[in-house]
């Protein structure tokens, strides 16, 4: 095990992967096209944005959550301005066939938040402060058995250790949102609460791309930063912000406490524009957005060294490169069919991300894919899930993995094009509880994690199981 991943480490696709777990499960309430909030004075943090409580029939369970005194004490805290959340996920795969090695792996993570409303603390209209922490650990099953870059498991990560997460304060003005202060840039753009109804990294939170090329913090890894949303109408919204980006604060033993303000080498812009409706709008709601993000620091080469060369072969370190890195992309949810009011409803959706800077490891990344919210008869909250991707790899990239190859006494290059498709079924128990039994296959996985490599690594056929527990409302705290 520690063969390919000591390895792998001095020469790997970028892998700052993350996704805050509180924003990982599908919400239990309305569909998932319904999540964003209201564009007129409704700003909350992301995972409130994607969890809206549902009522729950009269039963044994919800008598018990009406009743418990740990969800009397979080509804209370809510009504006099403080929310409390509680948030873990475990995700455990296994490769049945393909990859370098057959084994078993599991990552998890678990994050507390608290919200504080100024307004009902302290009389100040529209402003809240959030802090958040997070933790994670576990293996990948990319790192130990299958070779590439690409996780099965979305709450991997590669630094396993205590975060600060989010410390922010958010001033809404209804037309206006503006939020200031350390945070996660993938949290807010390129997003949809439907990315994380599946279990692999290439779709929760941030479709695979953005973090890996263009170096925008993800979740659990924050820097400085200032964002503002204008809503146009109640539909159609602009937003964009600053923040600096600085890889070096993200490191293993900084703890998200290292505050240095706009010490790095780049700064980081992204844009986005939005249109979305929900199910009292009509009857059939979509989500579309268009953005960009803009990276002042080029980046390191993926294949050359600072004469020219091949790094892998020379080994000389990667050239630094000038010029800006930008990024474009493209998301679409569209309900399709849906029962009157919405509560069951099949919605297809489409992502896309396009290099459009300096070189980095991958060209573009597409993905399309199909959720039906509301199953069998009784099953109005559970899903199934299916989705297709396909992510290509620049020819700097392959080159580099070539190369690699032949040092090692290999011959050719591995495939630009890796192809991964997840089916699933989220079974939903009761609020707070979520269950993502799946099936993924990986088509042509890169060697990032198998750099000793000689040949092509085999397709791989991956079971997995995704546990999402919610405390706030399991126990009630958000009834």
């Amino acid at each position: 095990m520690n063969r390919f991943v000591l390895a792998a480490s001095a020469a790997t696709v970028p892998l700052v992967l993350a996704q805050p777990a509180s924003a990982q499960q599908l919400p239990a309430g309305p569909p998932p096209v319904e999540q964003d909030p209201a564009l007129g004075g409704k700003g909350v943090r992301p995972d409130q944005q994607q969890t809206t409580a549902t009522p729950t029939p009269p039963g044994p369970v919800a008598r018990w959550q009406a009743s418990n005194g740990i969800g009397k004490t979080l509804r209370s805290l809510r009504q006099d301005g403080v929310t409390l959340t509680l948030n873990y996920i475990t995700d455990t795969a296994t490769n049945v066939a393909g990859g370098v090695r057959k084994d078993i792996a599991n990552t998890h993570g678990a994050d507390v938040g608290i919200d504080l409303d100024l307004e009902k603390l302290a009389g100040i209209g529209g402003t809240k402060v959030h802090i958040q922490a997070a933790q994670f650990g576990g293996v990948g099953l990319q790192q130990i058995a299958i070779g590439n870059s690409i996780s099965p498991q979305q709450s991997w990560r590669p630094v396993r250790e205590a975060f600060l997460s989010q410390l922010n304060v958010e001033h809404d003005a209804g037309r206006v949102n503006v939020l200031a202060g350390r945070m996660a840039l993938n949290t807010y753009f390129f997003n949809s609460p439907i990315n994380c109804a599946f279990q692999s990294v290439t779709m929760c939170l941030t479709t695979y791309g953005p973090i890996q090329t263009q170096g925008i913090t993800g979740f659990p890894y924050t820097s400085w930063g200032l964002k503002g949303r204008l809503a146009l109408t109640s539909r159609l919204y602009v937003q964009t912000g600053v923040f600096d980006y600085n890889p070096a604060i993200a490191v293993q033993g900084k703890n998200g406490l290292d505050f240095s303000f706009f010490k790095g080498p780049g700064v980081m812009i992204p844009v986005e524009v939005g249109y979305q409706t929900t199910f009292k709008d009509e009857p059939l709601p979509g989500r579309y957005k268009l953005g960009a993000y803009v990276n002042t620091d080029g980046g390191t080469s993926p294949y050359f060294d600072a004469n020219g060369g091949s790094s892998i072969l020379t080994g000389r370190p990667r050239a630094l490169q000038g010029g800006t890195r930008v990024g474009l992309y493209a998301l679409v949810d569209q309900t399709v069919a849906a029962s009157k009011g919405g509560a069951r409803n099949t919605a297809v959706f489409g992502r896309m991300f396009v290099n459009a800077g300096t070189a980095t490891s991958i060209d573009w990344s597409g993905f399309i894919g199909v959720l039906q919210t509301g199953t069998f008869a009784g099953r109005d909250r559970d899903t199934i899930g299916a989705f297709v991707s396909n992510t290509r790899f620049s020819d700097e990239q392959v080159a580099f993995w070539r190369d690699r190859r032949t040092r090692f006494g290999g011959s050719g290059a591995p495939a630009r094009n890796e192809i991964i498709g997840e089916l699933n079924y989220g079974f939903v128990p009761l609020a707070g509880v979520r269950l993502i039994p799946n099936i993924q296959y990986i088509i042509n996985p890169d060697p990032t994690f198998a750099p000793t490599r000689t040949r092509r690594i085999p397709d791989a056929l991956v079971l997995g199981l995704r546990v999402d527990l919610r405390a706030q409302d399991l126990f009630g705290g958000t009834r």
